[in-house]
């Protein structure tokens, strides 16, 4: 490293391990600072800056140092190796300096007991720099300086001030290892903090979580993408993923800046873990396995191993919506959050599942979210379940199910964190004919619809009462064999359509408007259907399972 002799002024070279006491200048660039070249060649008298270094030499000498270092003028910033081993090793440089001096060009008043002076110190431009967190934290001896180089206090004496203002843990200020805080709570150290390029706001937080990377300036916002990769990379702390973000459409797992986490200083990590599998970054995204239960139609509410402190027997969530590639995800915001606090009893519920993240489909749209339920449009007989009219008798049907049911709008909907059966109806027709319908979704947001059988499920837990409808609702009984004589499955990306020759009905499950709700969803229709085709015959426009009585069709487009 680099060094000034207070004495001299001259630039020394010194090999790591083997330099003098020394004290480090923390302050804001301004216009005419003093580079490495005109410390050498007697130009840096010239330049404004010169005086910052002259002051700060001054003080060392005071304390009895003879070094300083300064970052403006002890590092070669033509040369781009250089740049990169001094900001790697920035955060060391500032641990291992005997005192760290901080010089507040904005501020007059020097007098903090005042209320005035109180504002003005904790009003500086200096804590909203991203370079200065780091120089905030790292020596064990910081003094602050106005802009007369009068001395305001020290970090330890002004310490609840600077909390305050920074929202940064005292035991941090007083030199607790970093590595005791979450990741989500030093990232919202730098959330408000603003540096000249957006690589920097990166680049100025290495020495936080104890990461080395090189740098490429005119990456962007790739820089901070690359700094949470590496963290992930000796680090299993969930809070990496615990942002929020108010962009709409898809986001990856990780943030795009510090400002995302920005209400992130109260999370803290769980002592017990339910994620120990590693996760990386793969050609297709992000591979991490998590514990997750469906949360709306297509979404995952995906648990996370943190939580908010002050809130006992709780986890932090993040909601996690299916794509059409097998196992890809994208995260997004669920009716307006992107972020939950929910019960660890919920745990029961959850159940692993692998997923891929692609950090680069931030911003794509993906539609509103879709209504978590079914629309009954068109059945071959009236369905009623009270007494409509008065003018003649009509048969009554009986619906279970987790909503409200209407006659007249026929929906059939899940509760948010809810899944599996979305209601059973037992379907009485003037024909005499009555039919059971049971229509829920799978764990894969697979619609399924069952016609006829058991209103039992055959695999309910042998805890549930043989009448009791909990054991009708029970979604075991999507478990039996895809399109059997009563099952019929469809898949959420295609739906269904099939032609049910035991019941003489063709049945629809298909994507569309969901009645006056303003959503999109699944529409049920099940209609009389006359068979075109003897049933033991097979020709191109379908074919024919004679073992489960179903002749399934394409979906329509």
């Amino acid at each position: 490293m680099r060094l000034i002799n207070t004495t001299t002024l001259a630039i020394e070279i010194f090999f790591d391990g083997h330099a003098p006491p020394y004290a480090v200048l923390s302050h804001r660039w301004h216009d005419g600072e003093v580079s490495l070249q005109e410390m050498q060649n007697g130009t840096a008298v010239e330049r404004p800056g010169y005086v910052k270094i002259v002051q700060t030499c001054a003080l060392a000498t005071r304390d009895g140092l003879g070094y300083v270092w300064v970052d403006t003028c002890c590092i070669d910033k033509t040369s781009s190796a250089e740049l990169s081993v001094a900001i790697n090793s920035m955060y060391r440089w500032y641990r291992e300096a005997v005192v760290c001096y901080a010089f507040l060009s904005d501020v007059e008043d020097d007098d903090v007991e005042a209320d005035a002076g109180a504002a003005a110190f904790a009003s500086s431009a200096w804590f909203s720099r991203g370079w200065t967190l780091q120089e905030l934290l790292a020596p064990s001896k910081v003094e602050f300086y106005n802009v007369s180089w009068h001395k305001i206090g020290t970090k330890a004496t002004l310490g609840t001030v600077i909390s305050d203002k920074t929202g940064i843990d005292m035991d941090a200020l007083t030199g607790m290892n970093l590595a005791v805080f979450s990741i989500a709570r030093r990232m919202s150290w730098a959330a408000g903090r603003e540096t000249t390029v957006p690589e920097d706001a990166a680049y100025c937080l290495f020495g936080l979580f104890e990461v080395n990377m090189p740098m490429l300036y005119g990456e962007g916002e790739r820089a901070f993408i690359r700094l949470q990769e590496e963290i992930m990379k000796h680090s299993a702390d969930h809070s990496l993923f615990a942002w929020s973000s108010n962009e709409p459409g898809a986001r990856g797992l990780l943030a795009r800046s510090p400002a995302d986490f920005a209400g992130c200083a109260d999370i803290v990590v769980t002592r017990e873990r339910w994620n120990r599998t590693p996760y990386s970054v793969t050609n297709l995204g992000l591979s991490i396995r998590l514990p997750m239960m469906p949360w709306g139609m297509d979404t995952y509410l995906a648990a996370l191993d943190c939580k908010r402190q002050g809130v006992p027997d709780s986890r932090v969530g993040i909601f996690l919506r299916l794509l059409s590639q097998a196992d890809q995800l994208a995260r997004v915001a669920f009716e307006g959050k992107d972020v939950c606090v929910f019960r660890e009893e919920l745990a029961e519920k959850l159940t692993y599942r692998d997923a891929f993240v692609h950090q680069h489909r931030w911003g794509v749209p993906l539609g509103p979210e879709r209504f978590y339920g079914f629309y009954l449009r068109k059945l071959s007989a009236p369905l009623y379940t009270l007494q409509a009219t008065t003018d003649e008798e009509v048969p009554l049907s009986k619906v279970w199910s987790q909503c409200a049911w209407d006659d007249e709008k026929r929906l059939l909907e899940l509760p948010v964190g809810e899944s599996g059966t979305v209601g059973i109806i037992s379907w009485a027709r003037r024909d005499g004919c009555g039919w059971l319908i049971k229509l829920g979704f799978d764990k894969g947001f697979n619609p399924a619809l069952q016609l006829g059988g058991d209103l039992i499920s055959p695999n309910r837990p042998l805890t549930m009462g043989h009448n009791s409808t909990e054991a009708w609702m029970d979604p075991s009984w999507m478990d039996g064999p895809e399109h059997s004589q009563y099952m019929h499955k469809a898949d959420r990306l295609t739906g269904l359509q099939e032609e049910v020759f035991i019941a003489s009905m063709r049945i629809s499950i298909e994507e569309g408007e969901i009645g006056d709700t303003g959503k999109r969803g699944w529409v049920v229709d099940i209609l009389d259907h006359q068979q075109k085709y003897p049933r033991y015959a097979d020709f191109c426009e379908g074919y024919i399972n004679t073992s489960t009585s179903i002749r399934k069709f394409p979906i329509s487009n």
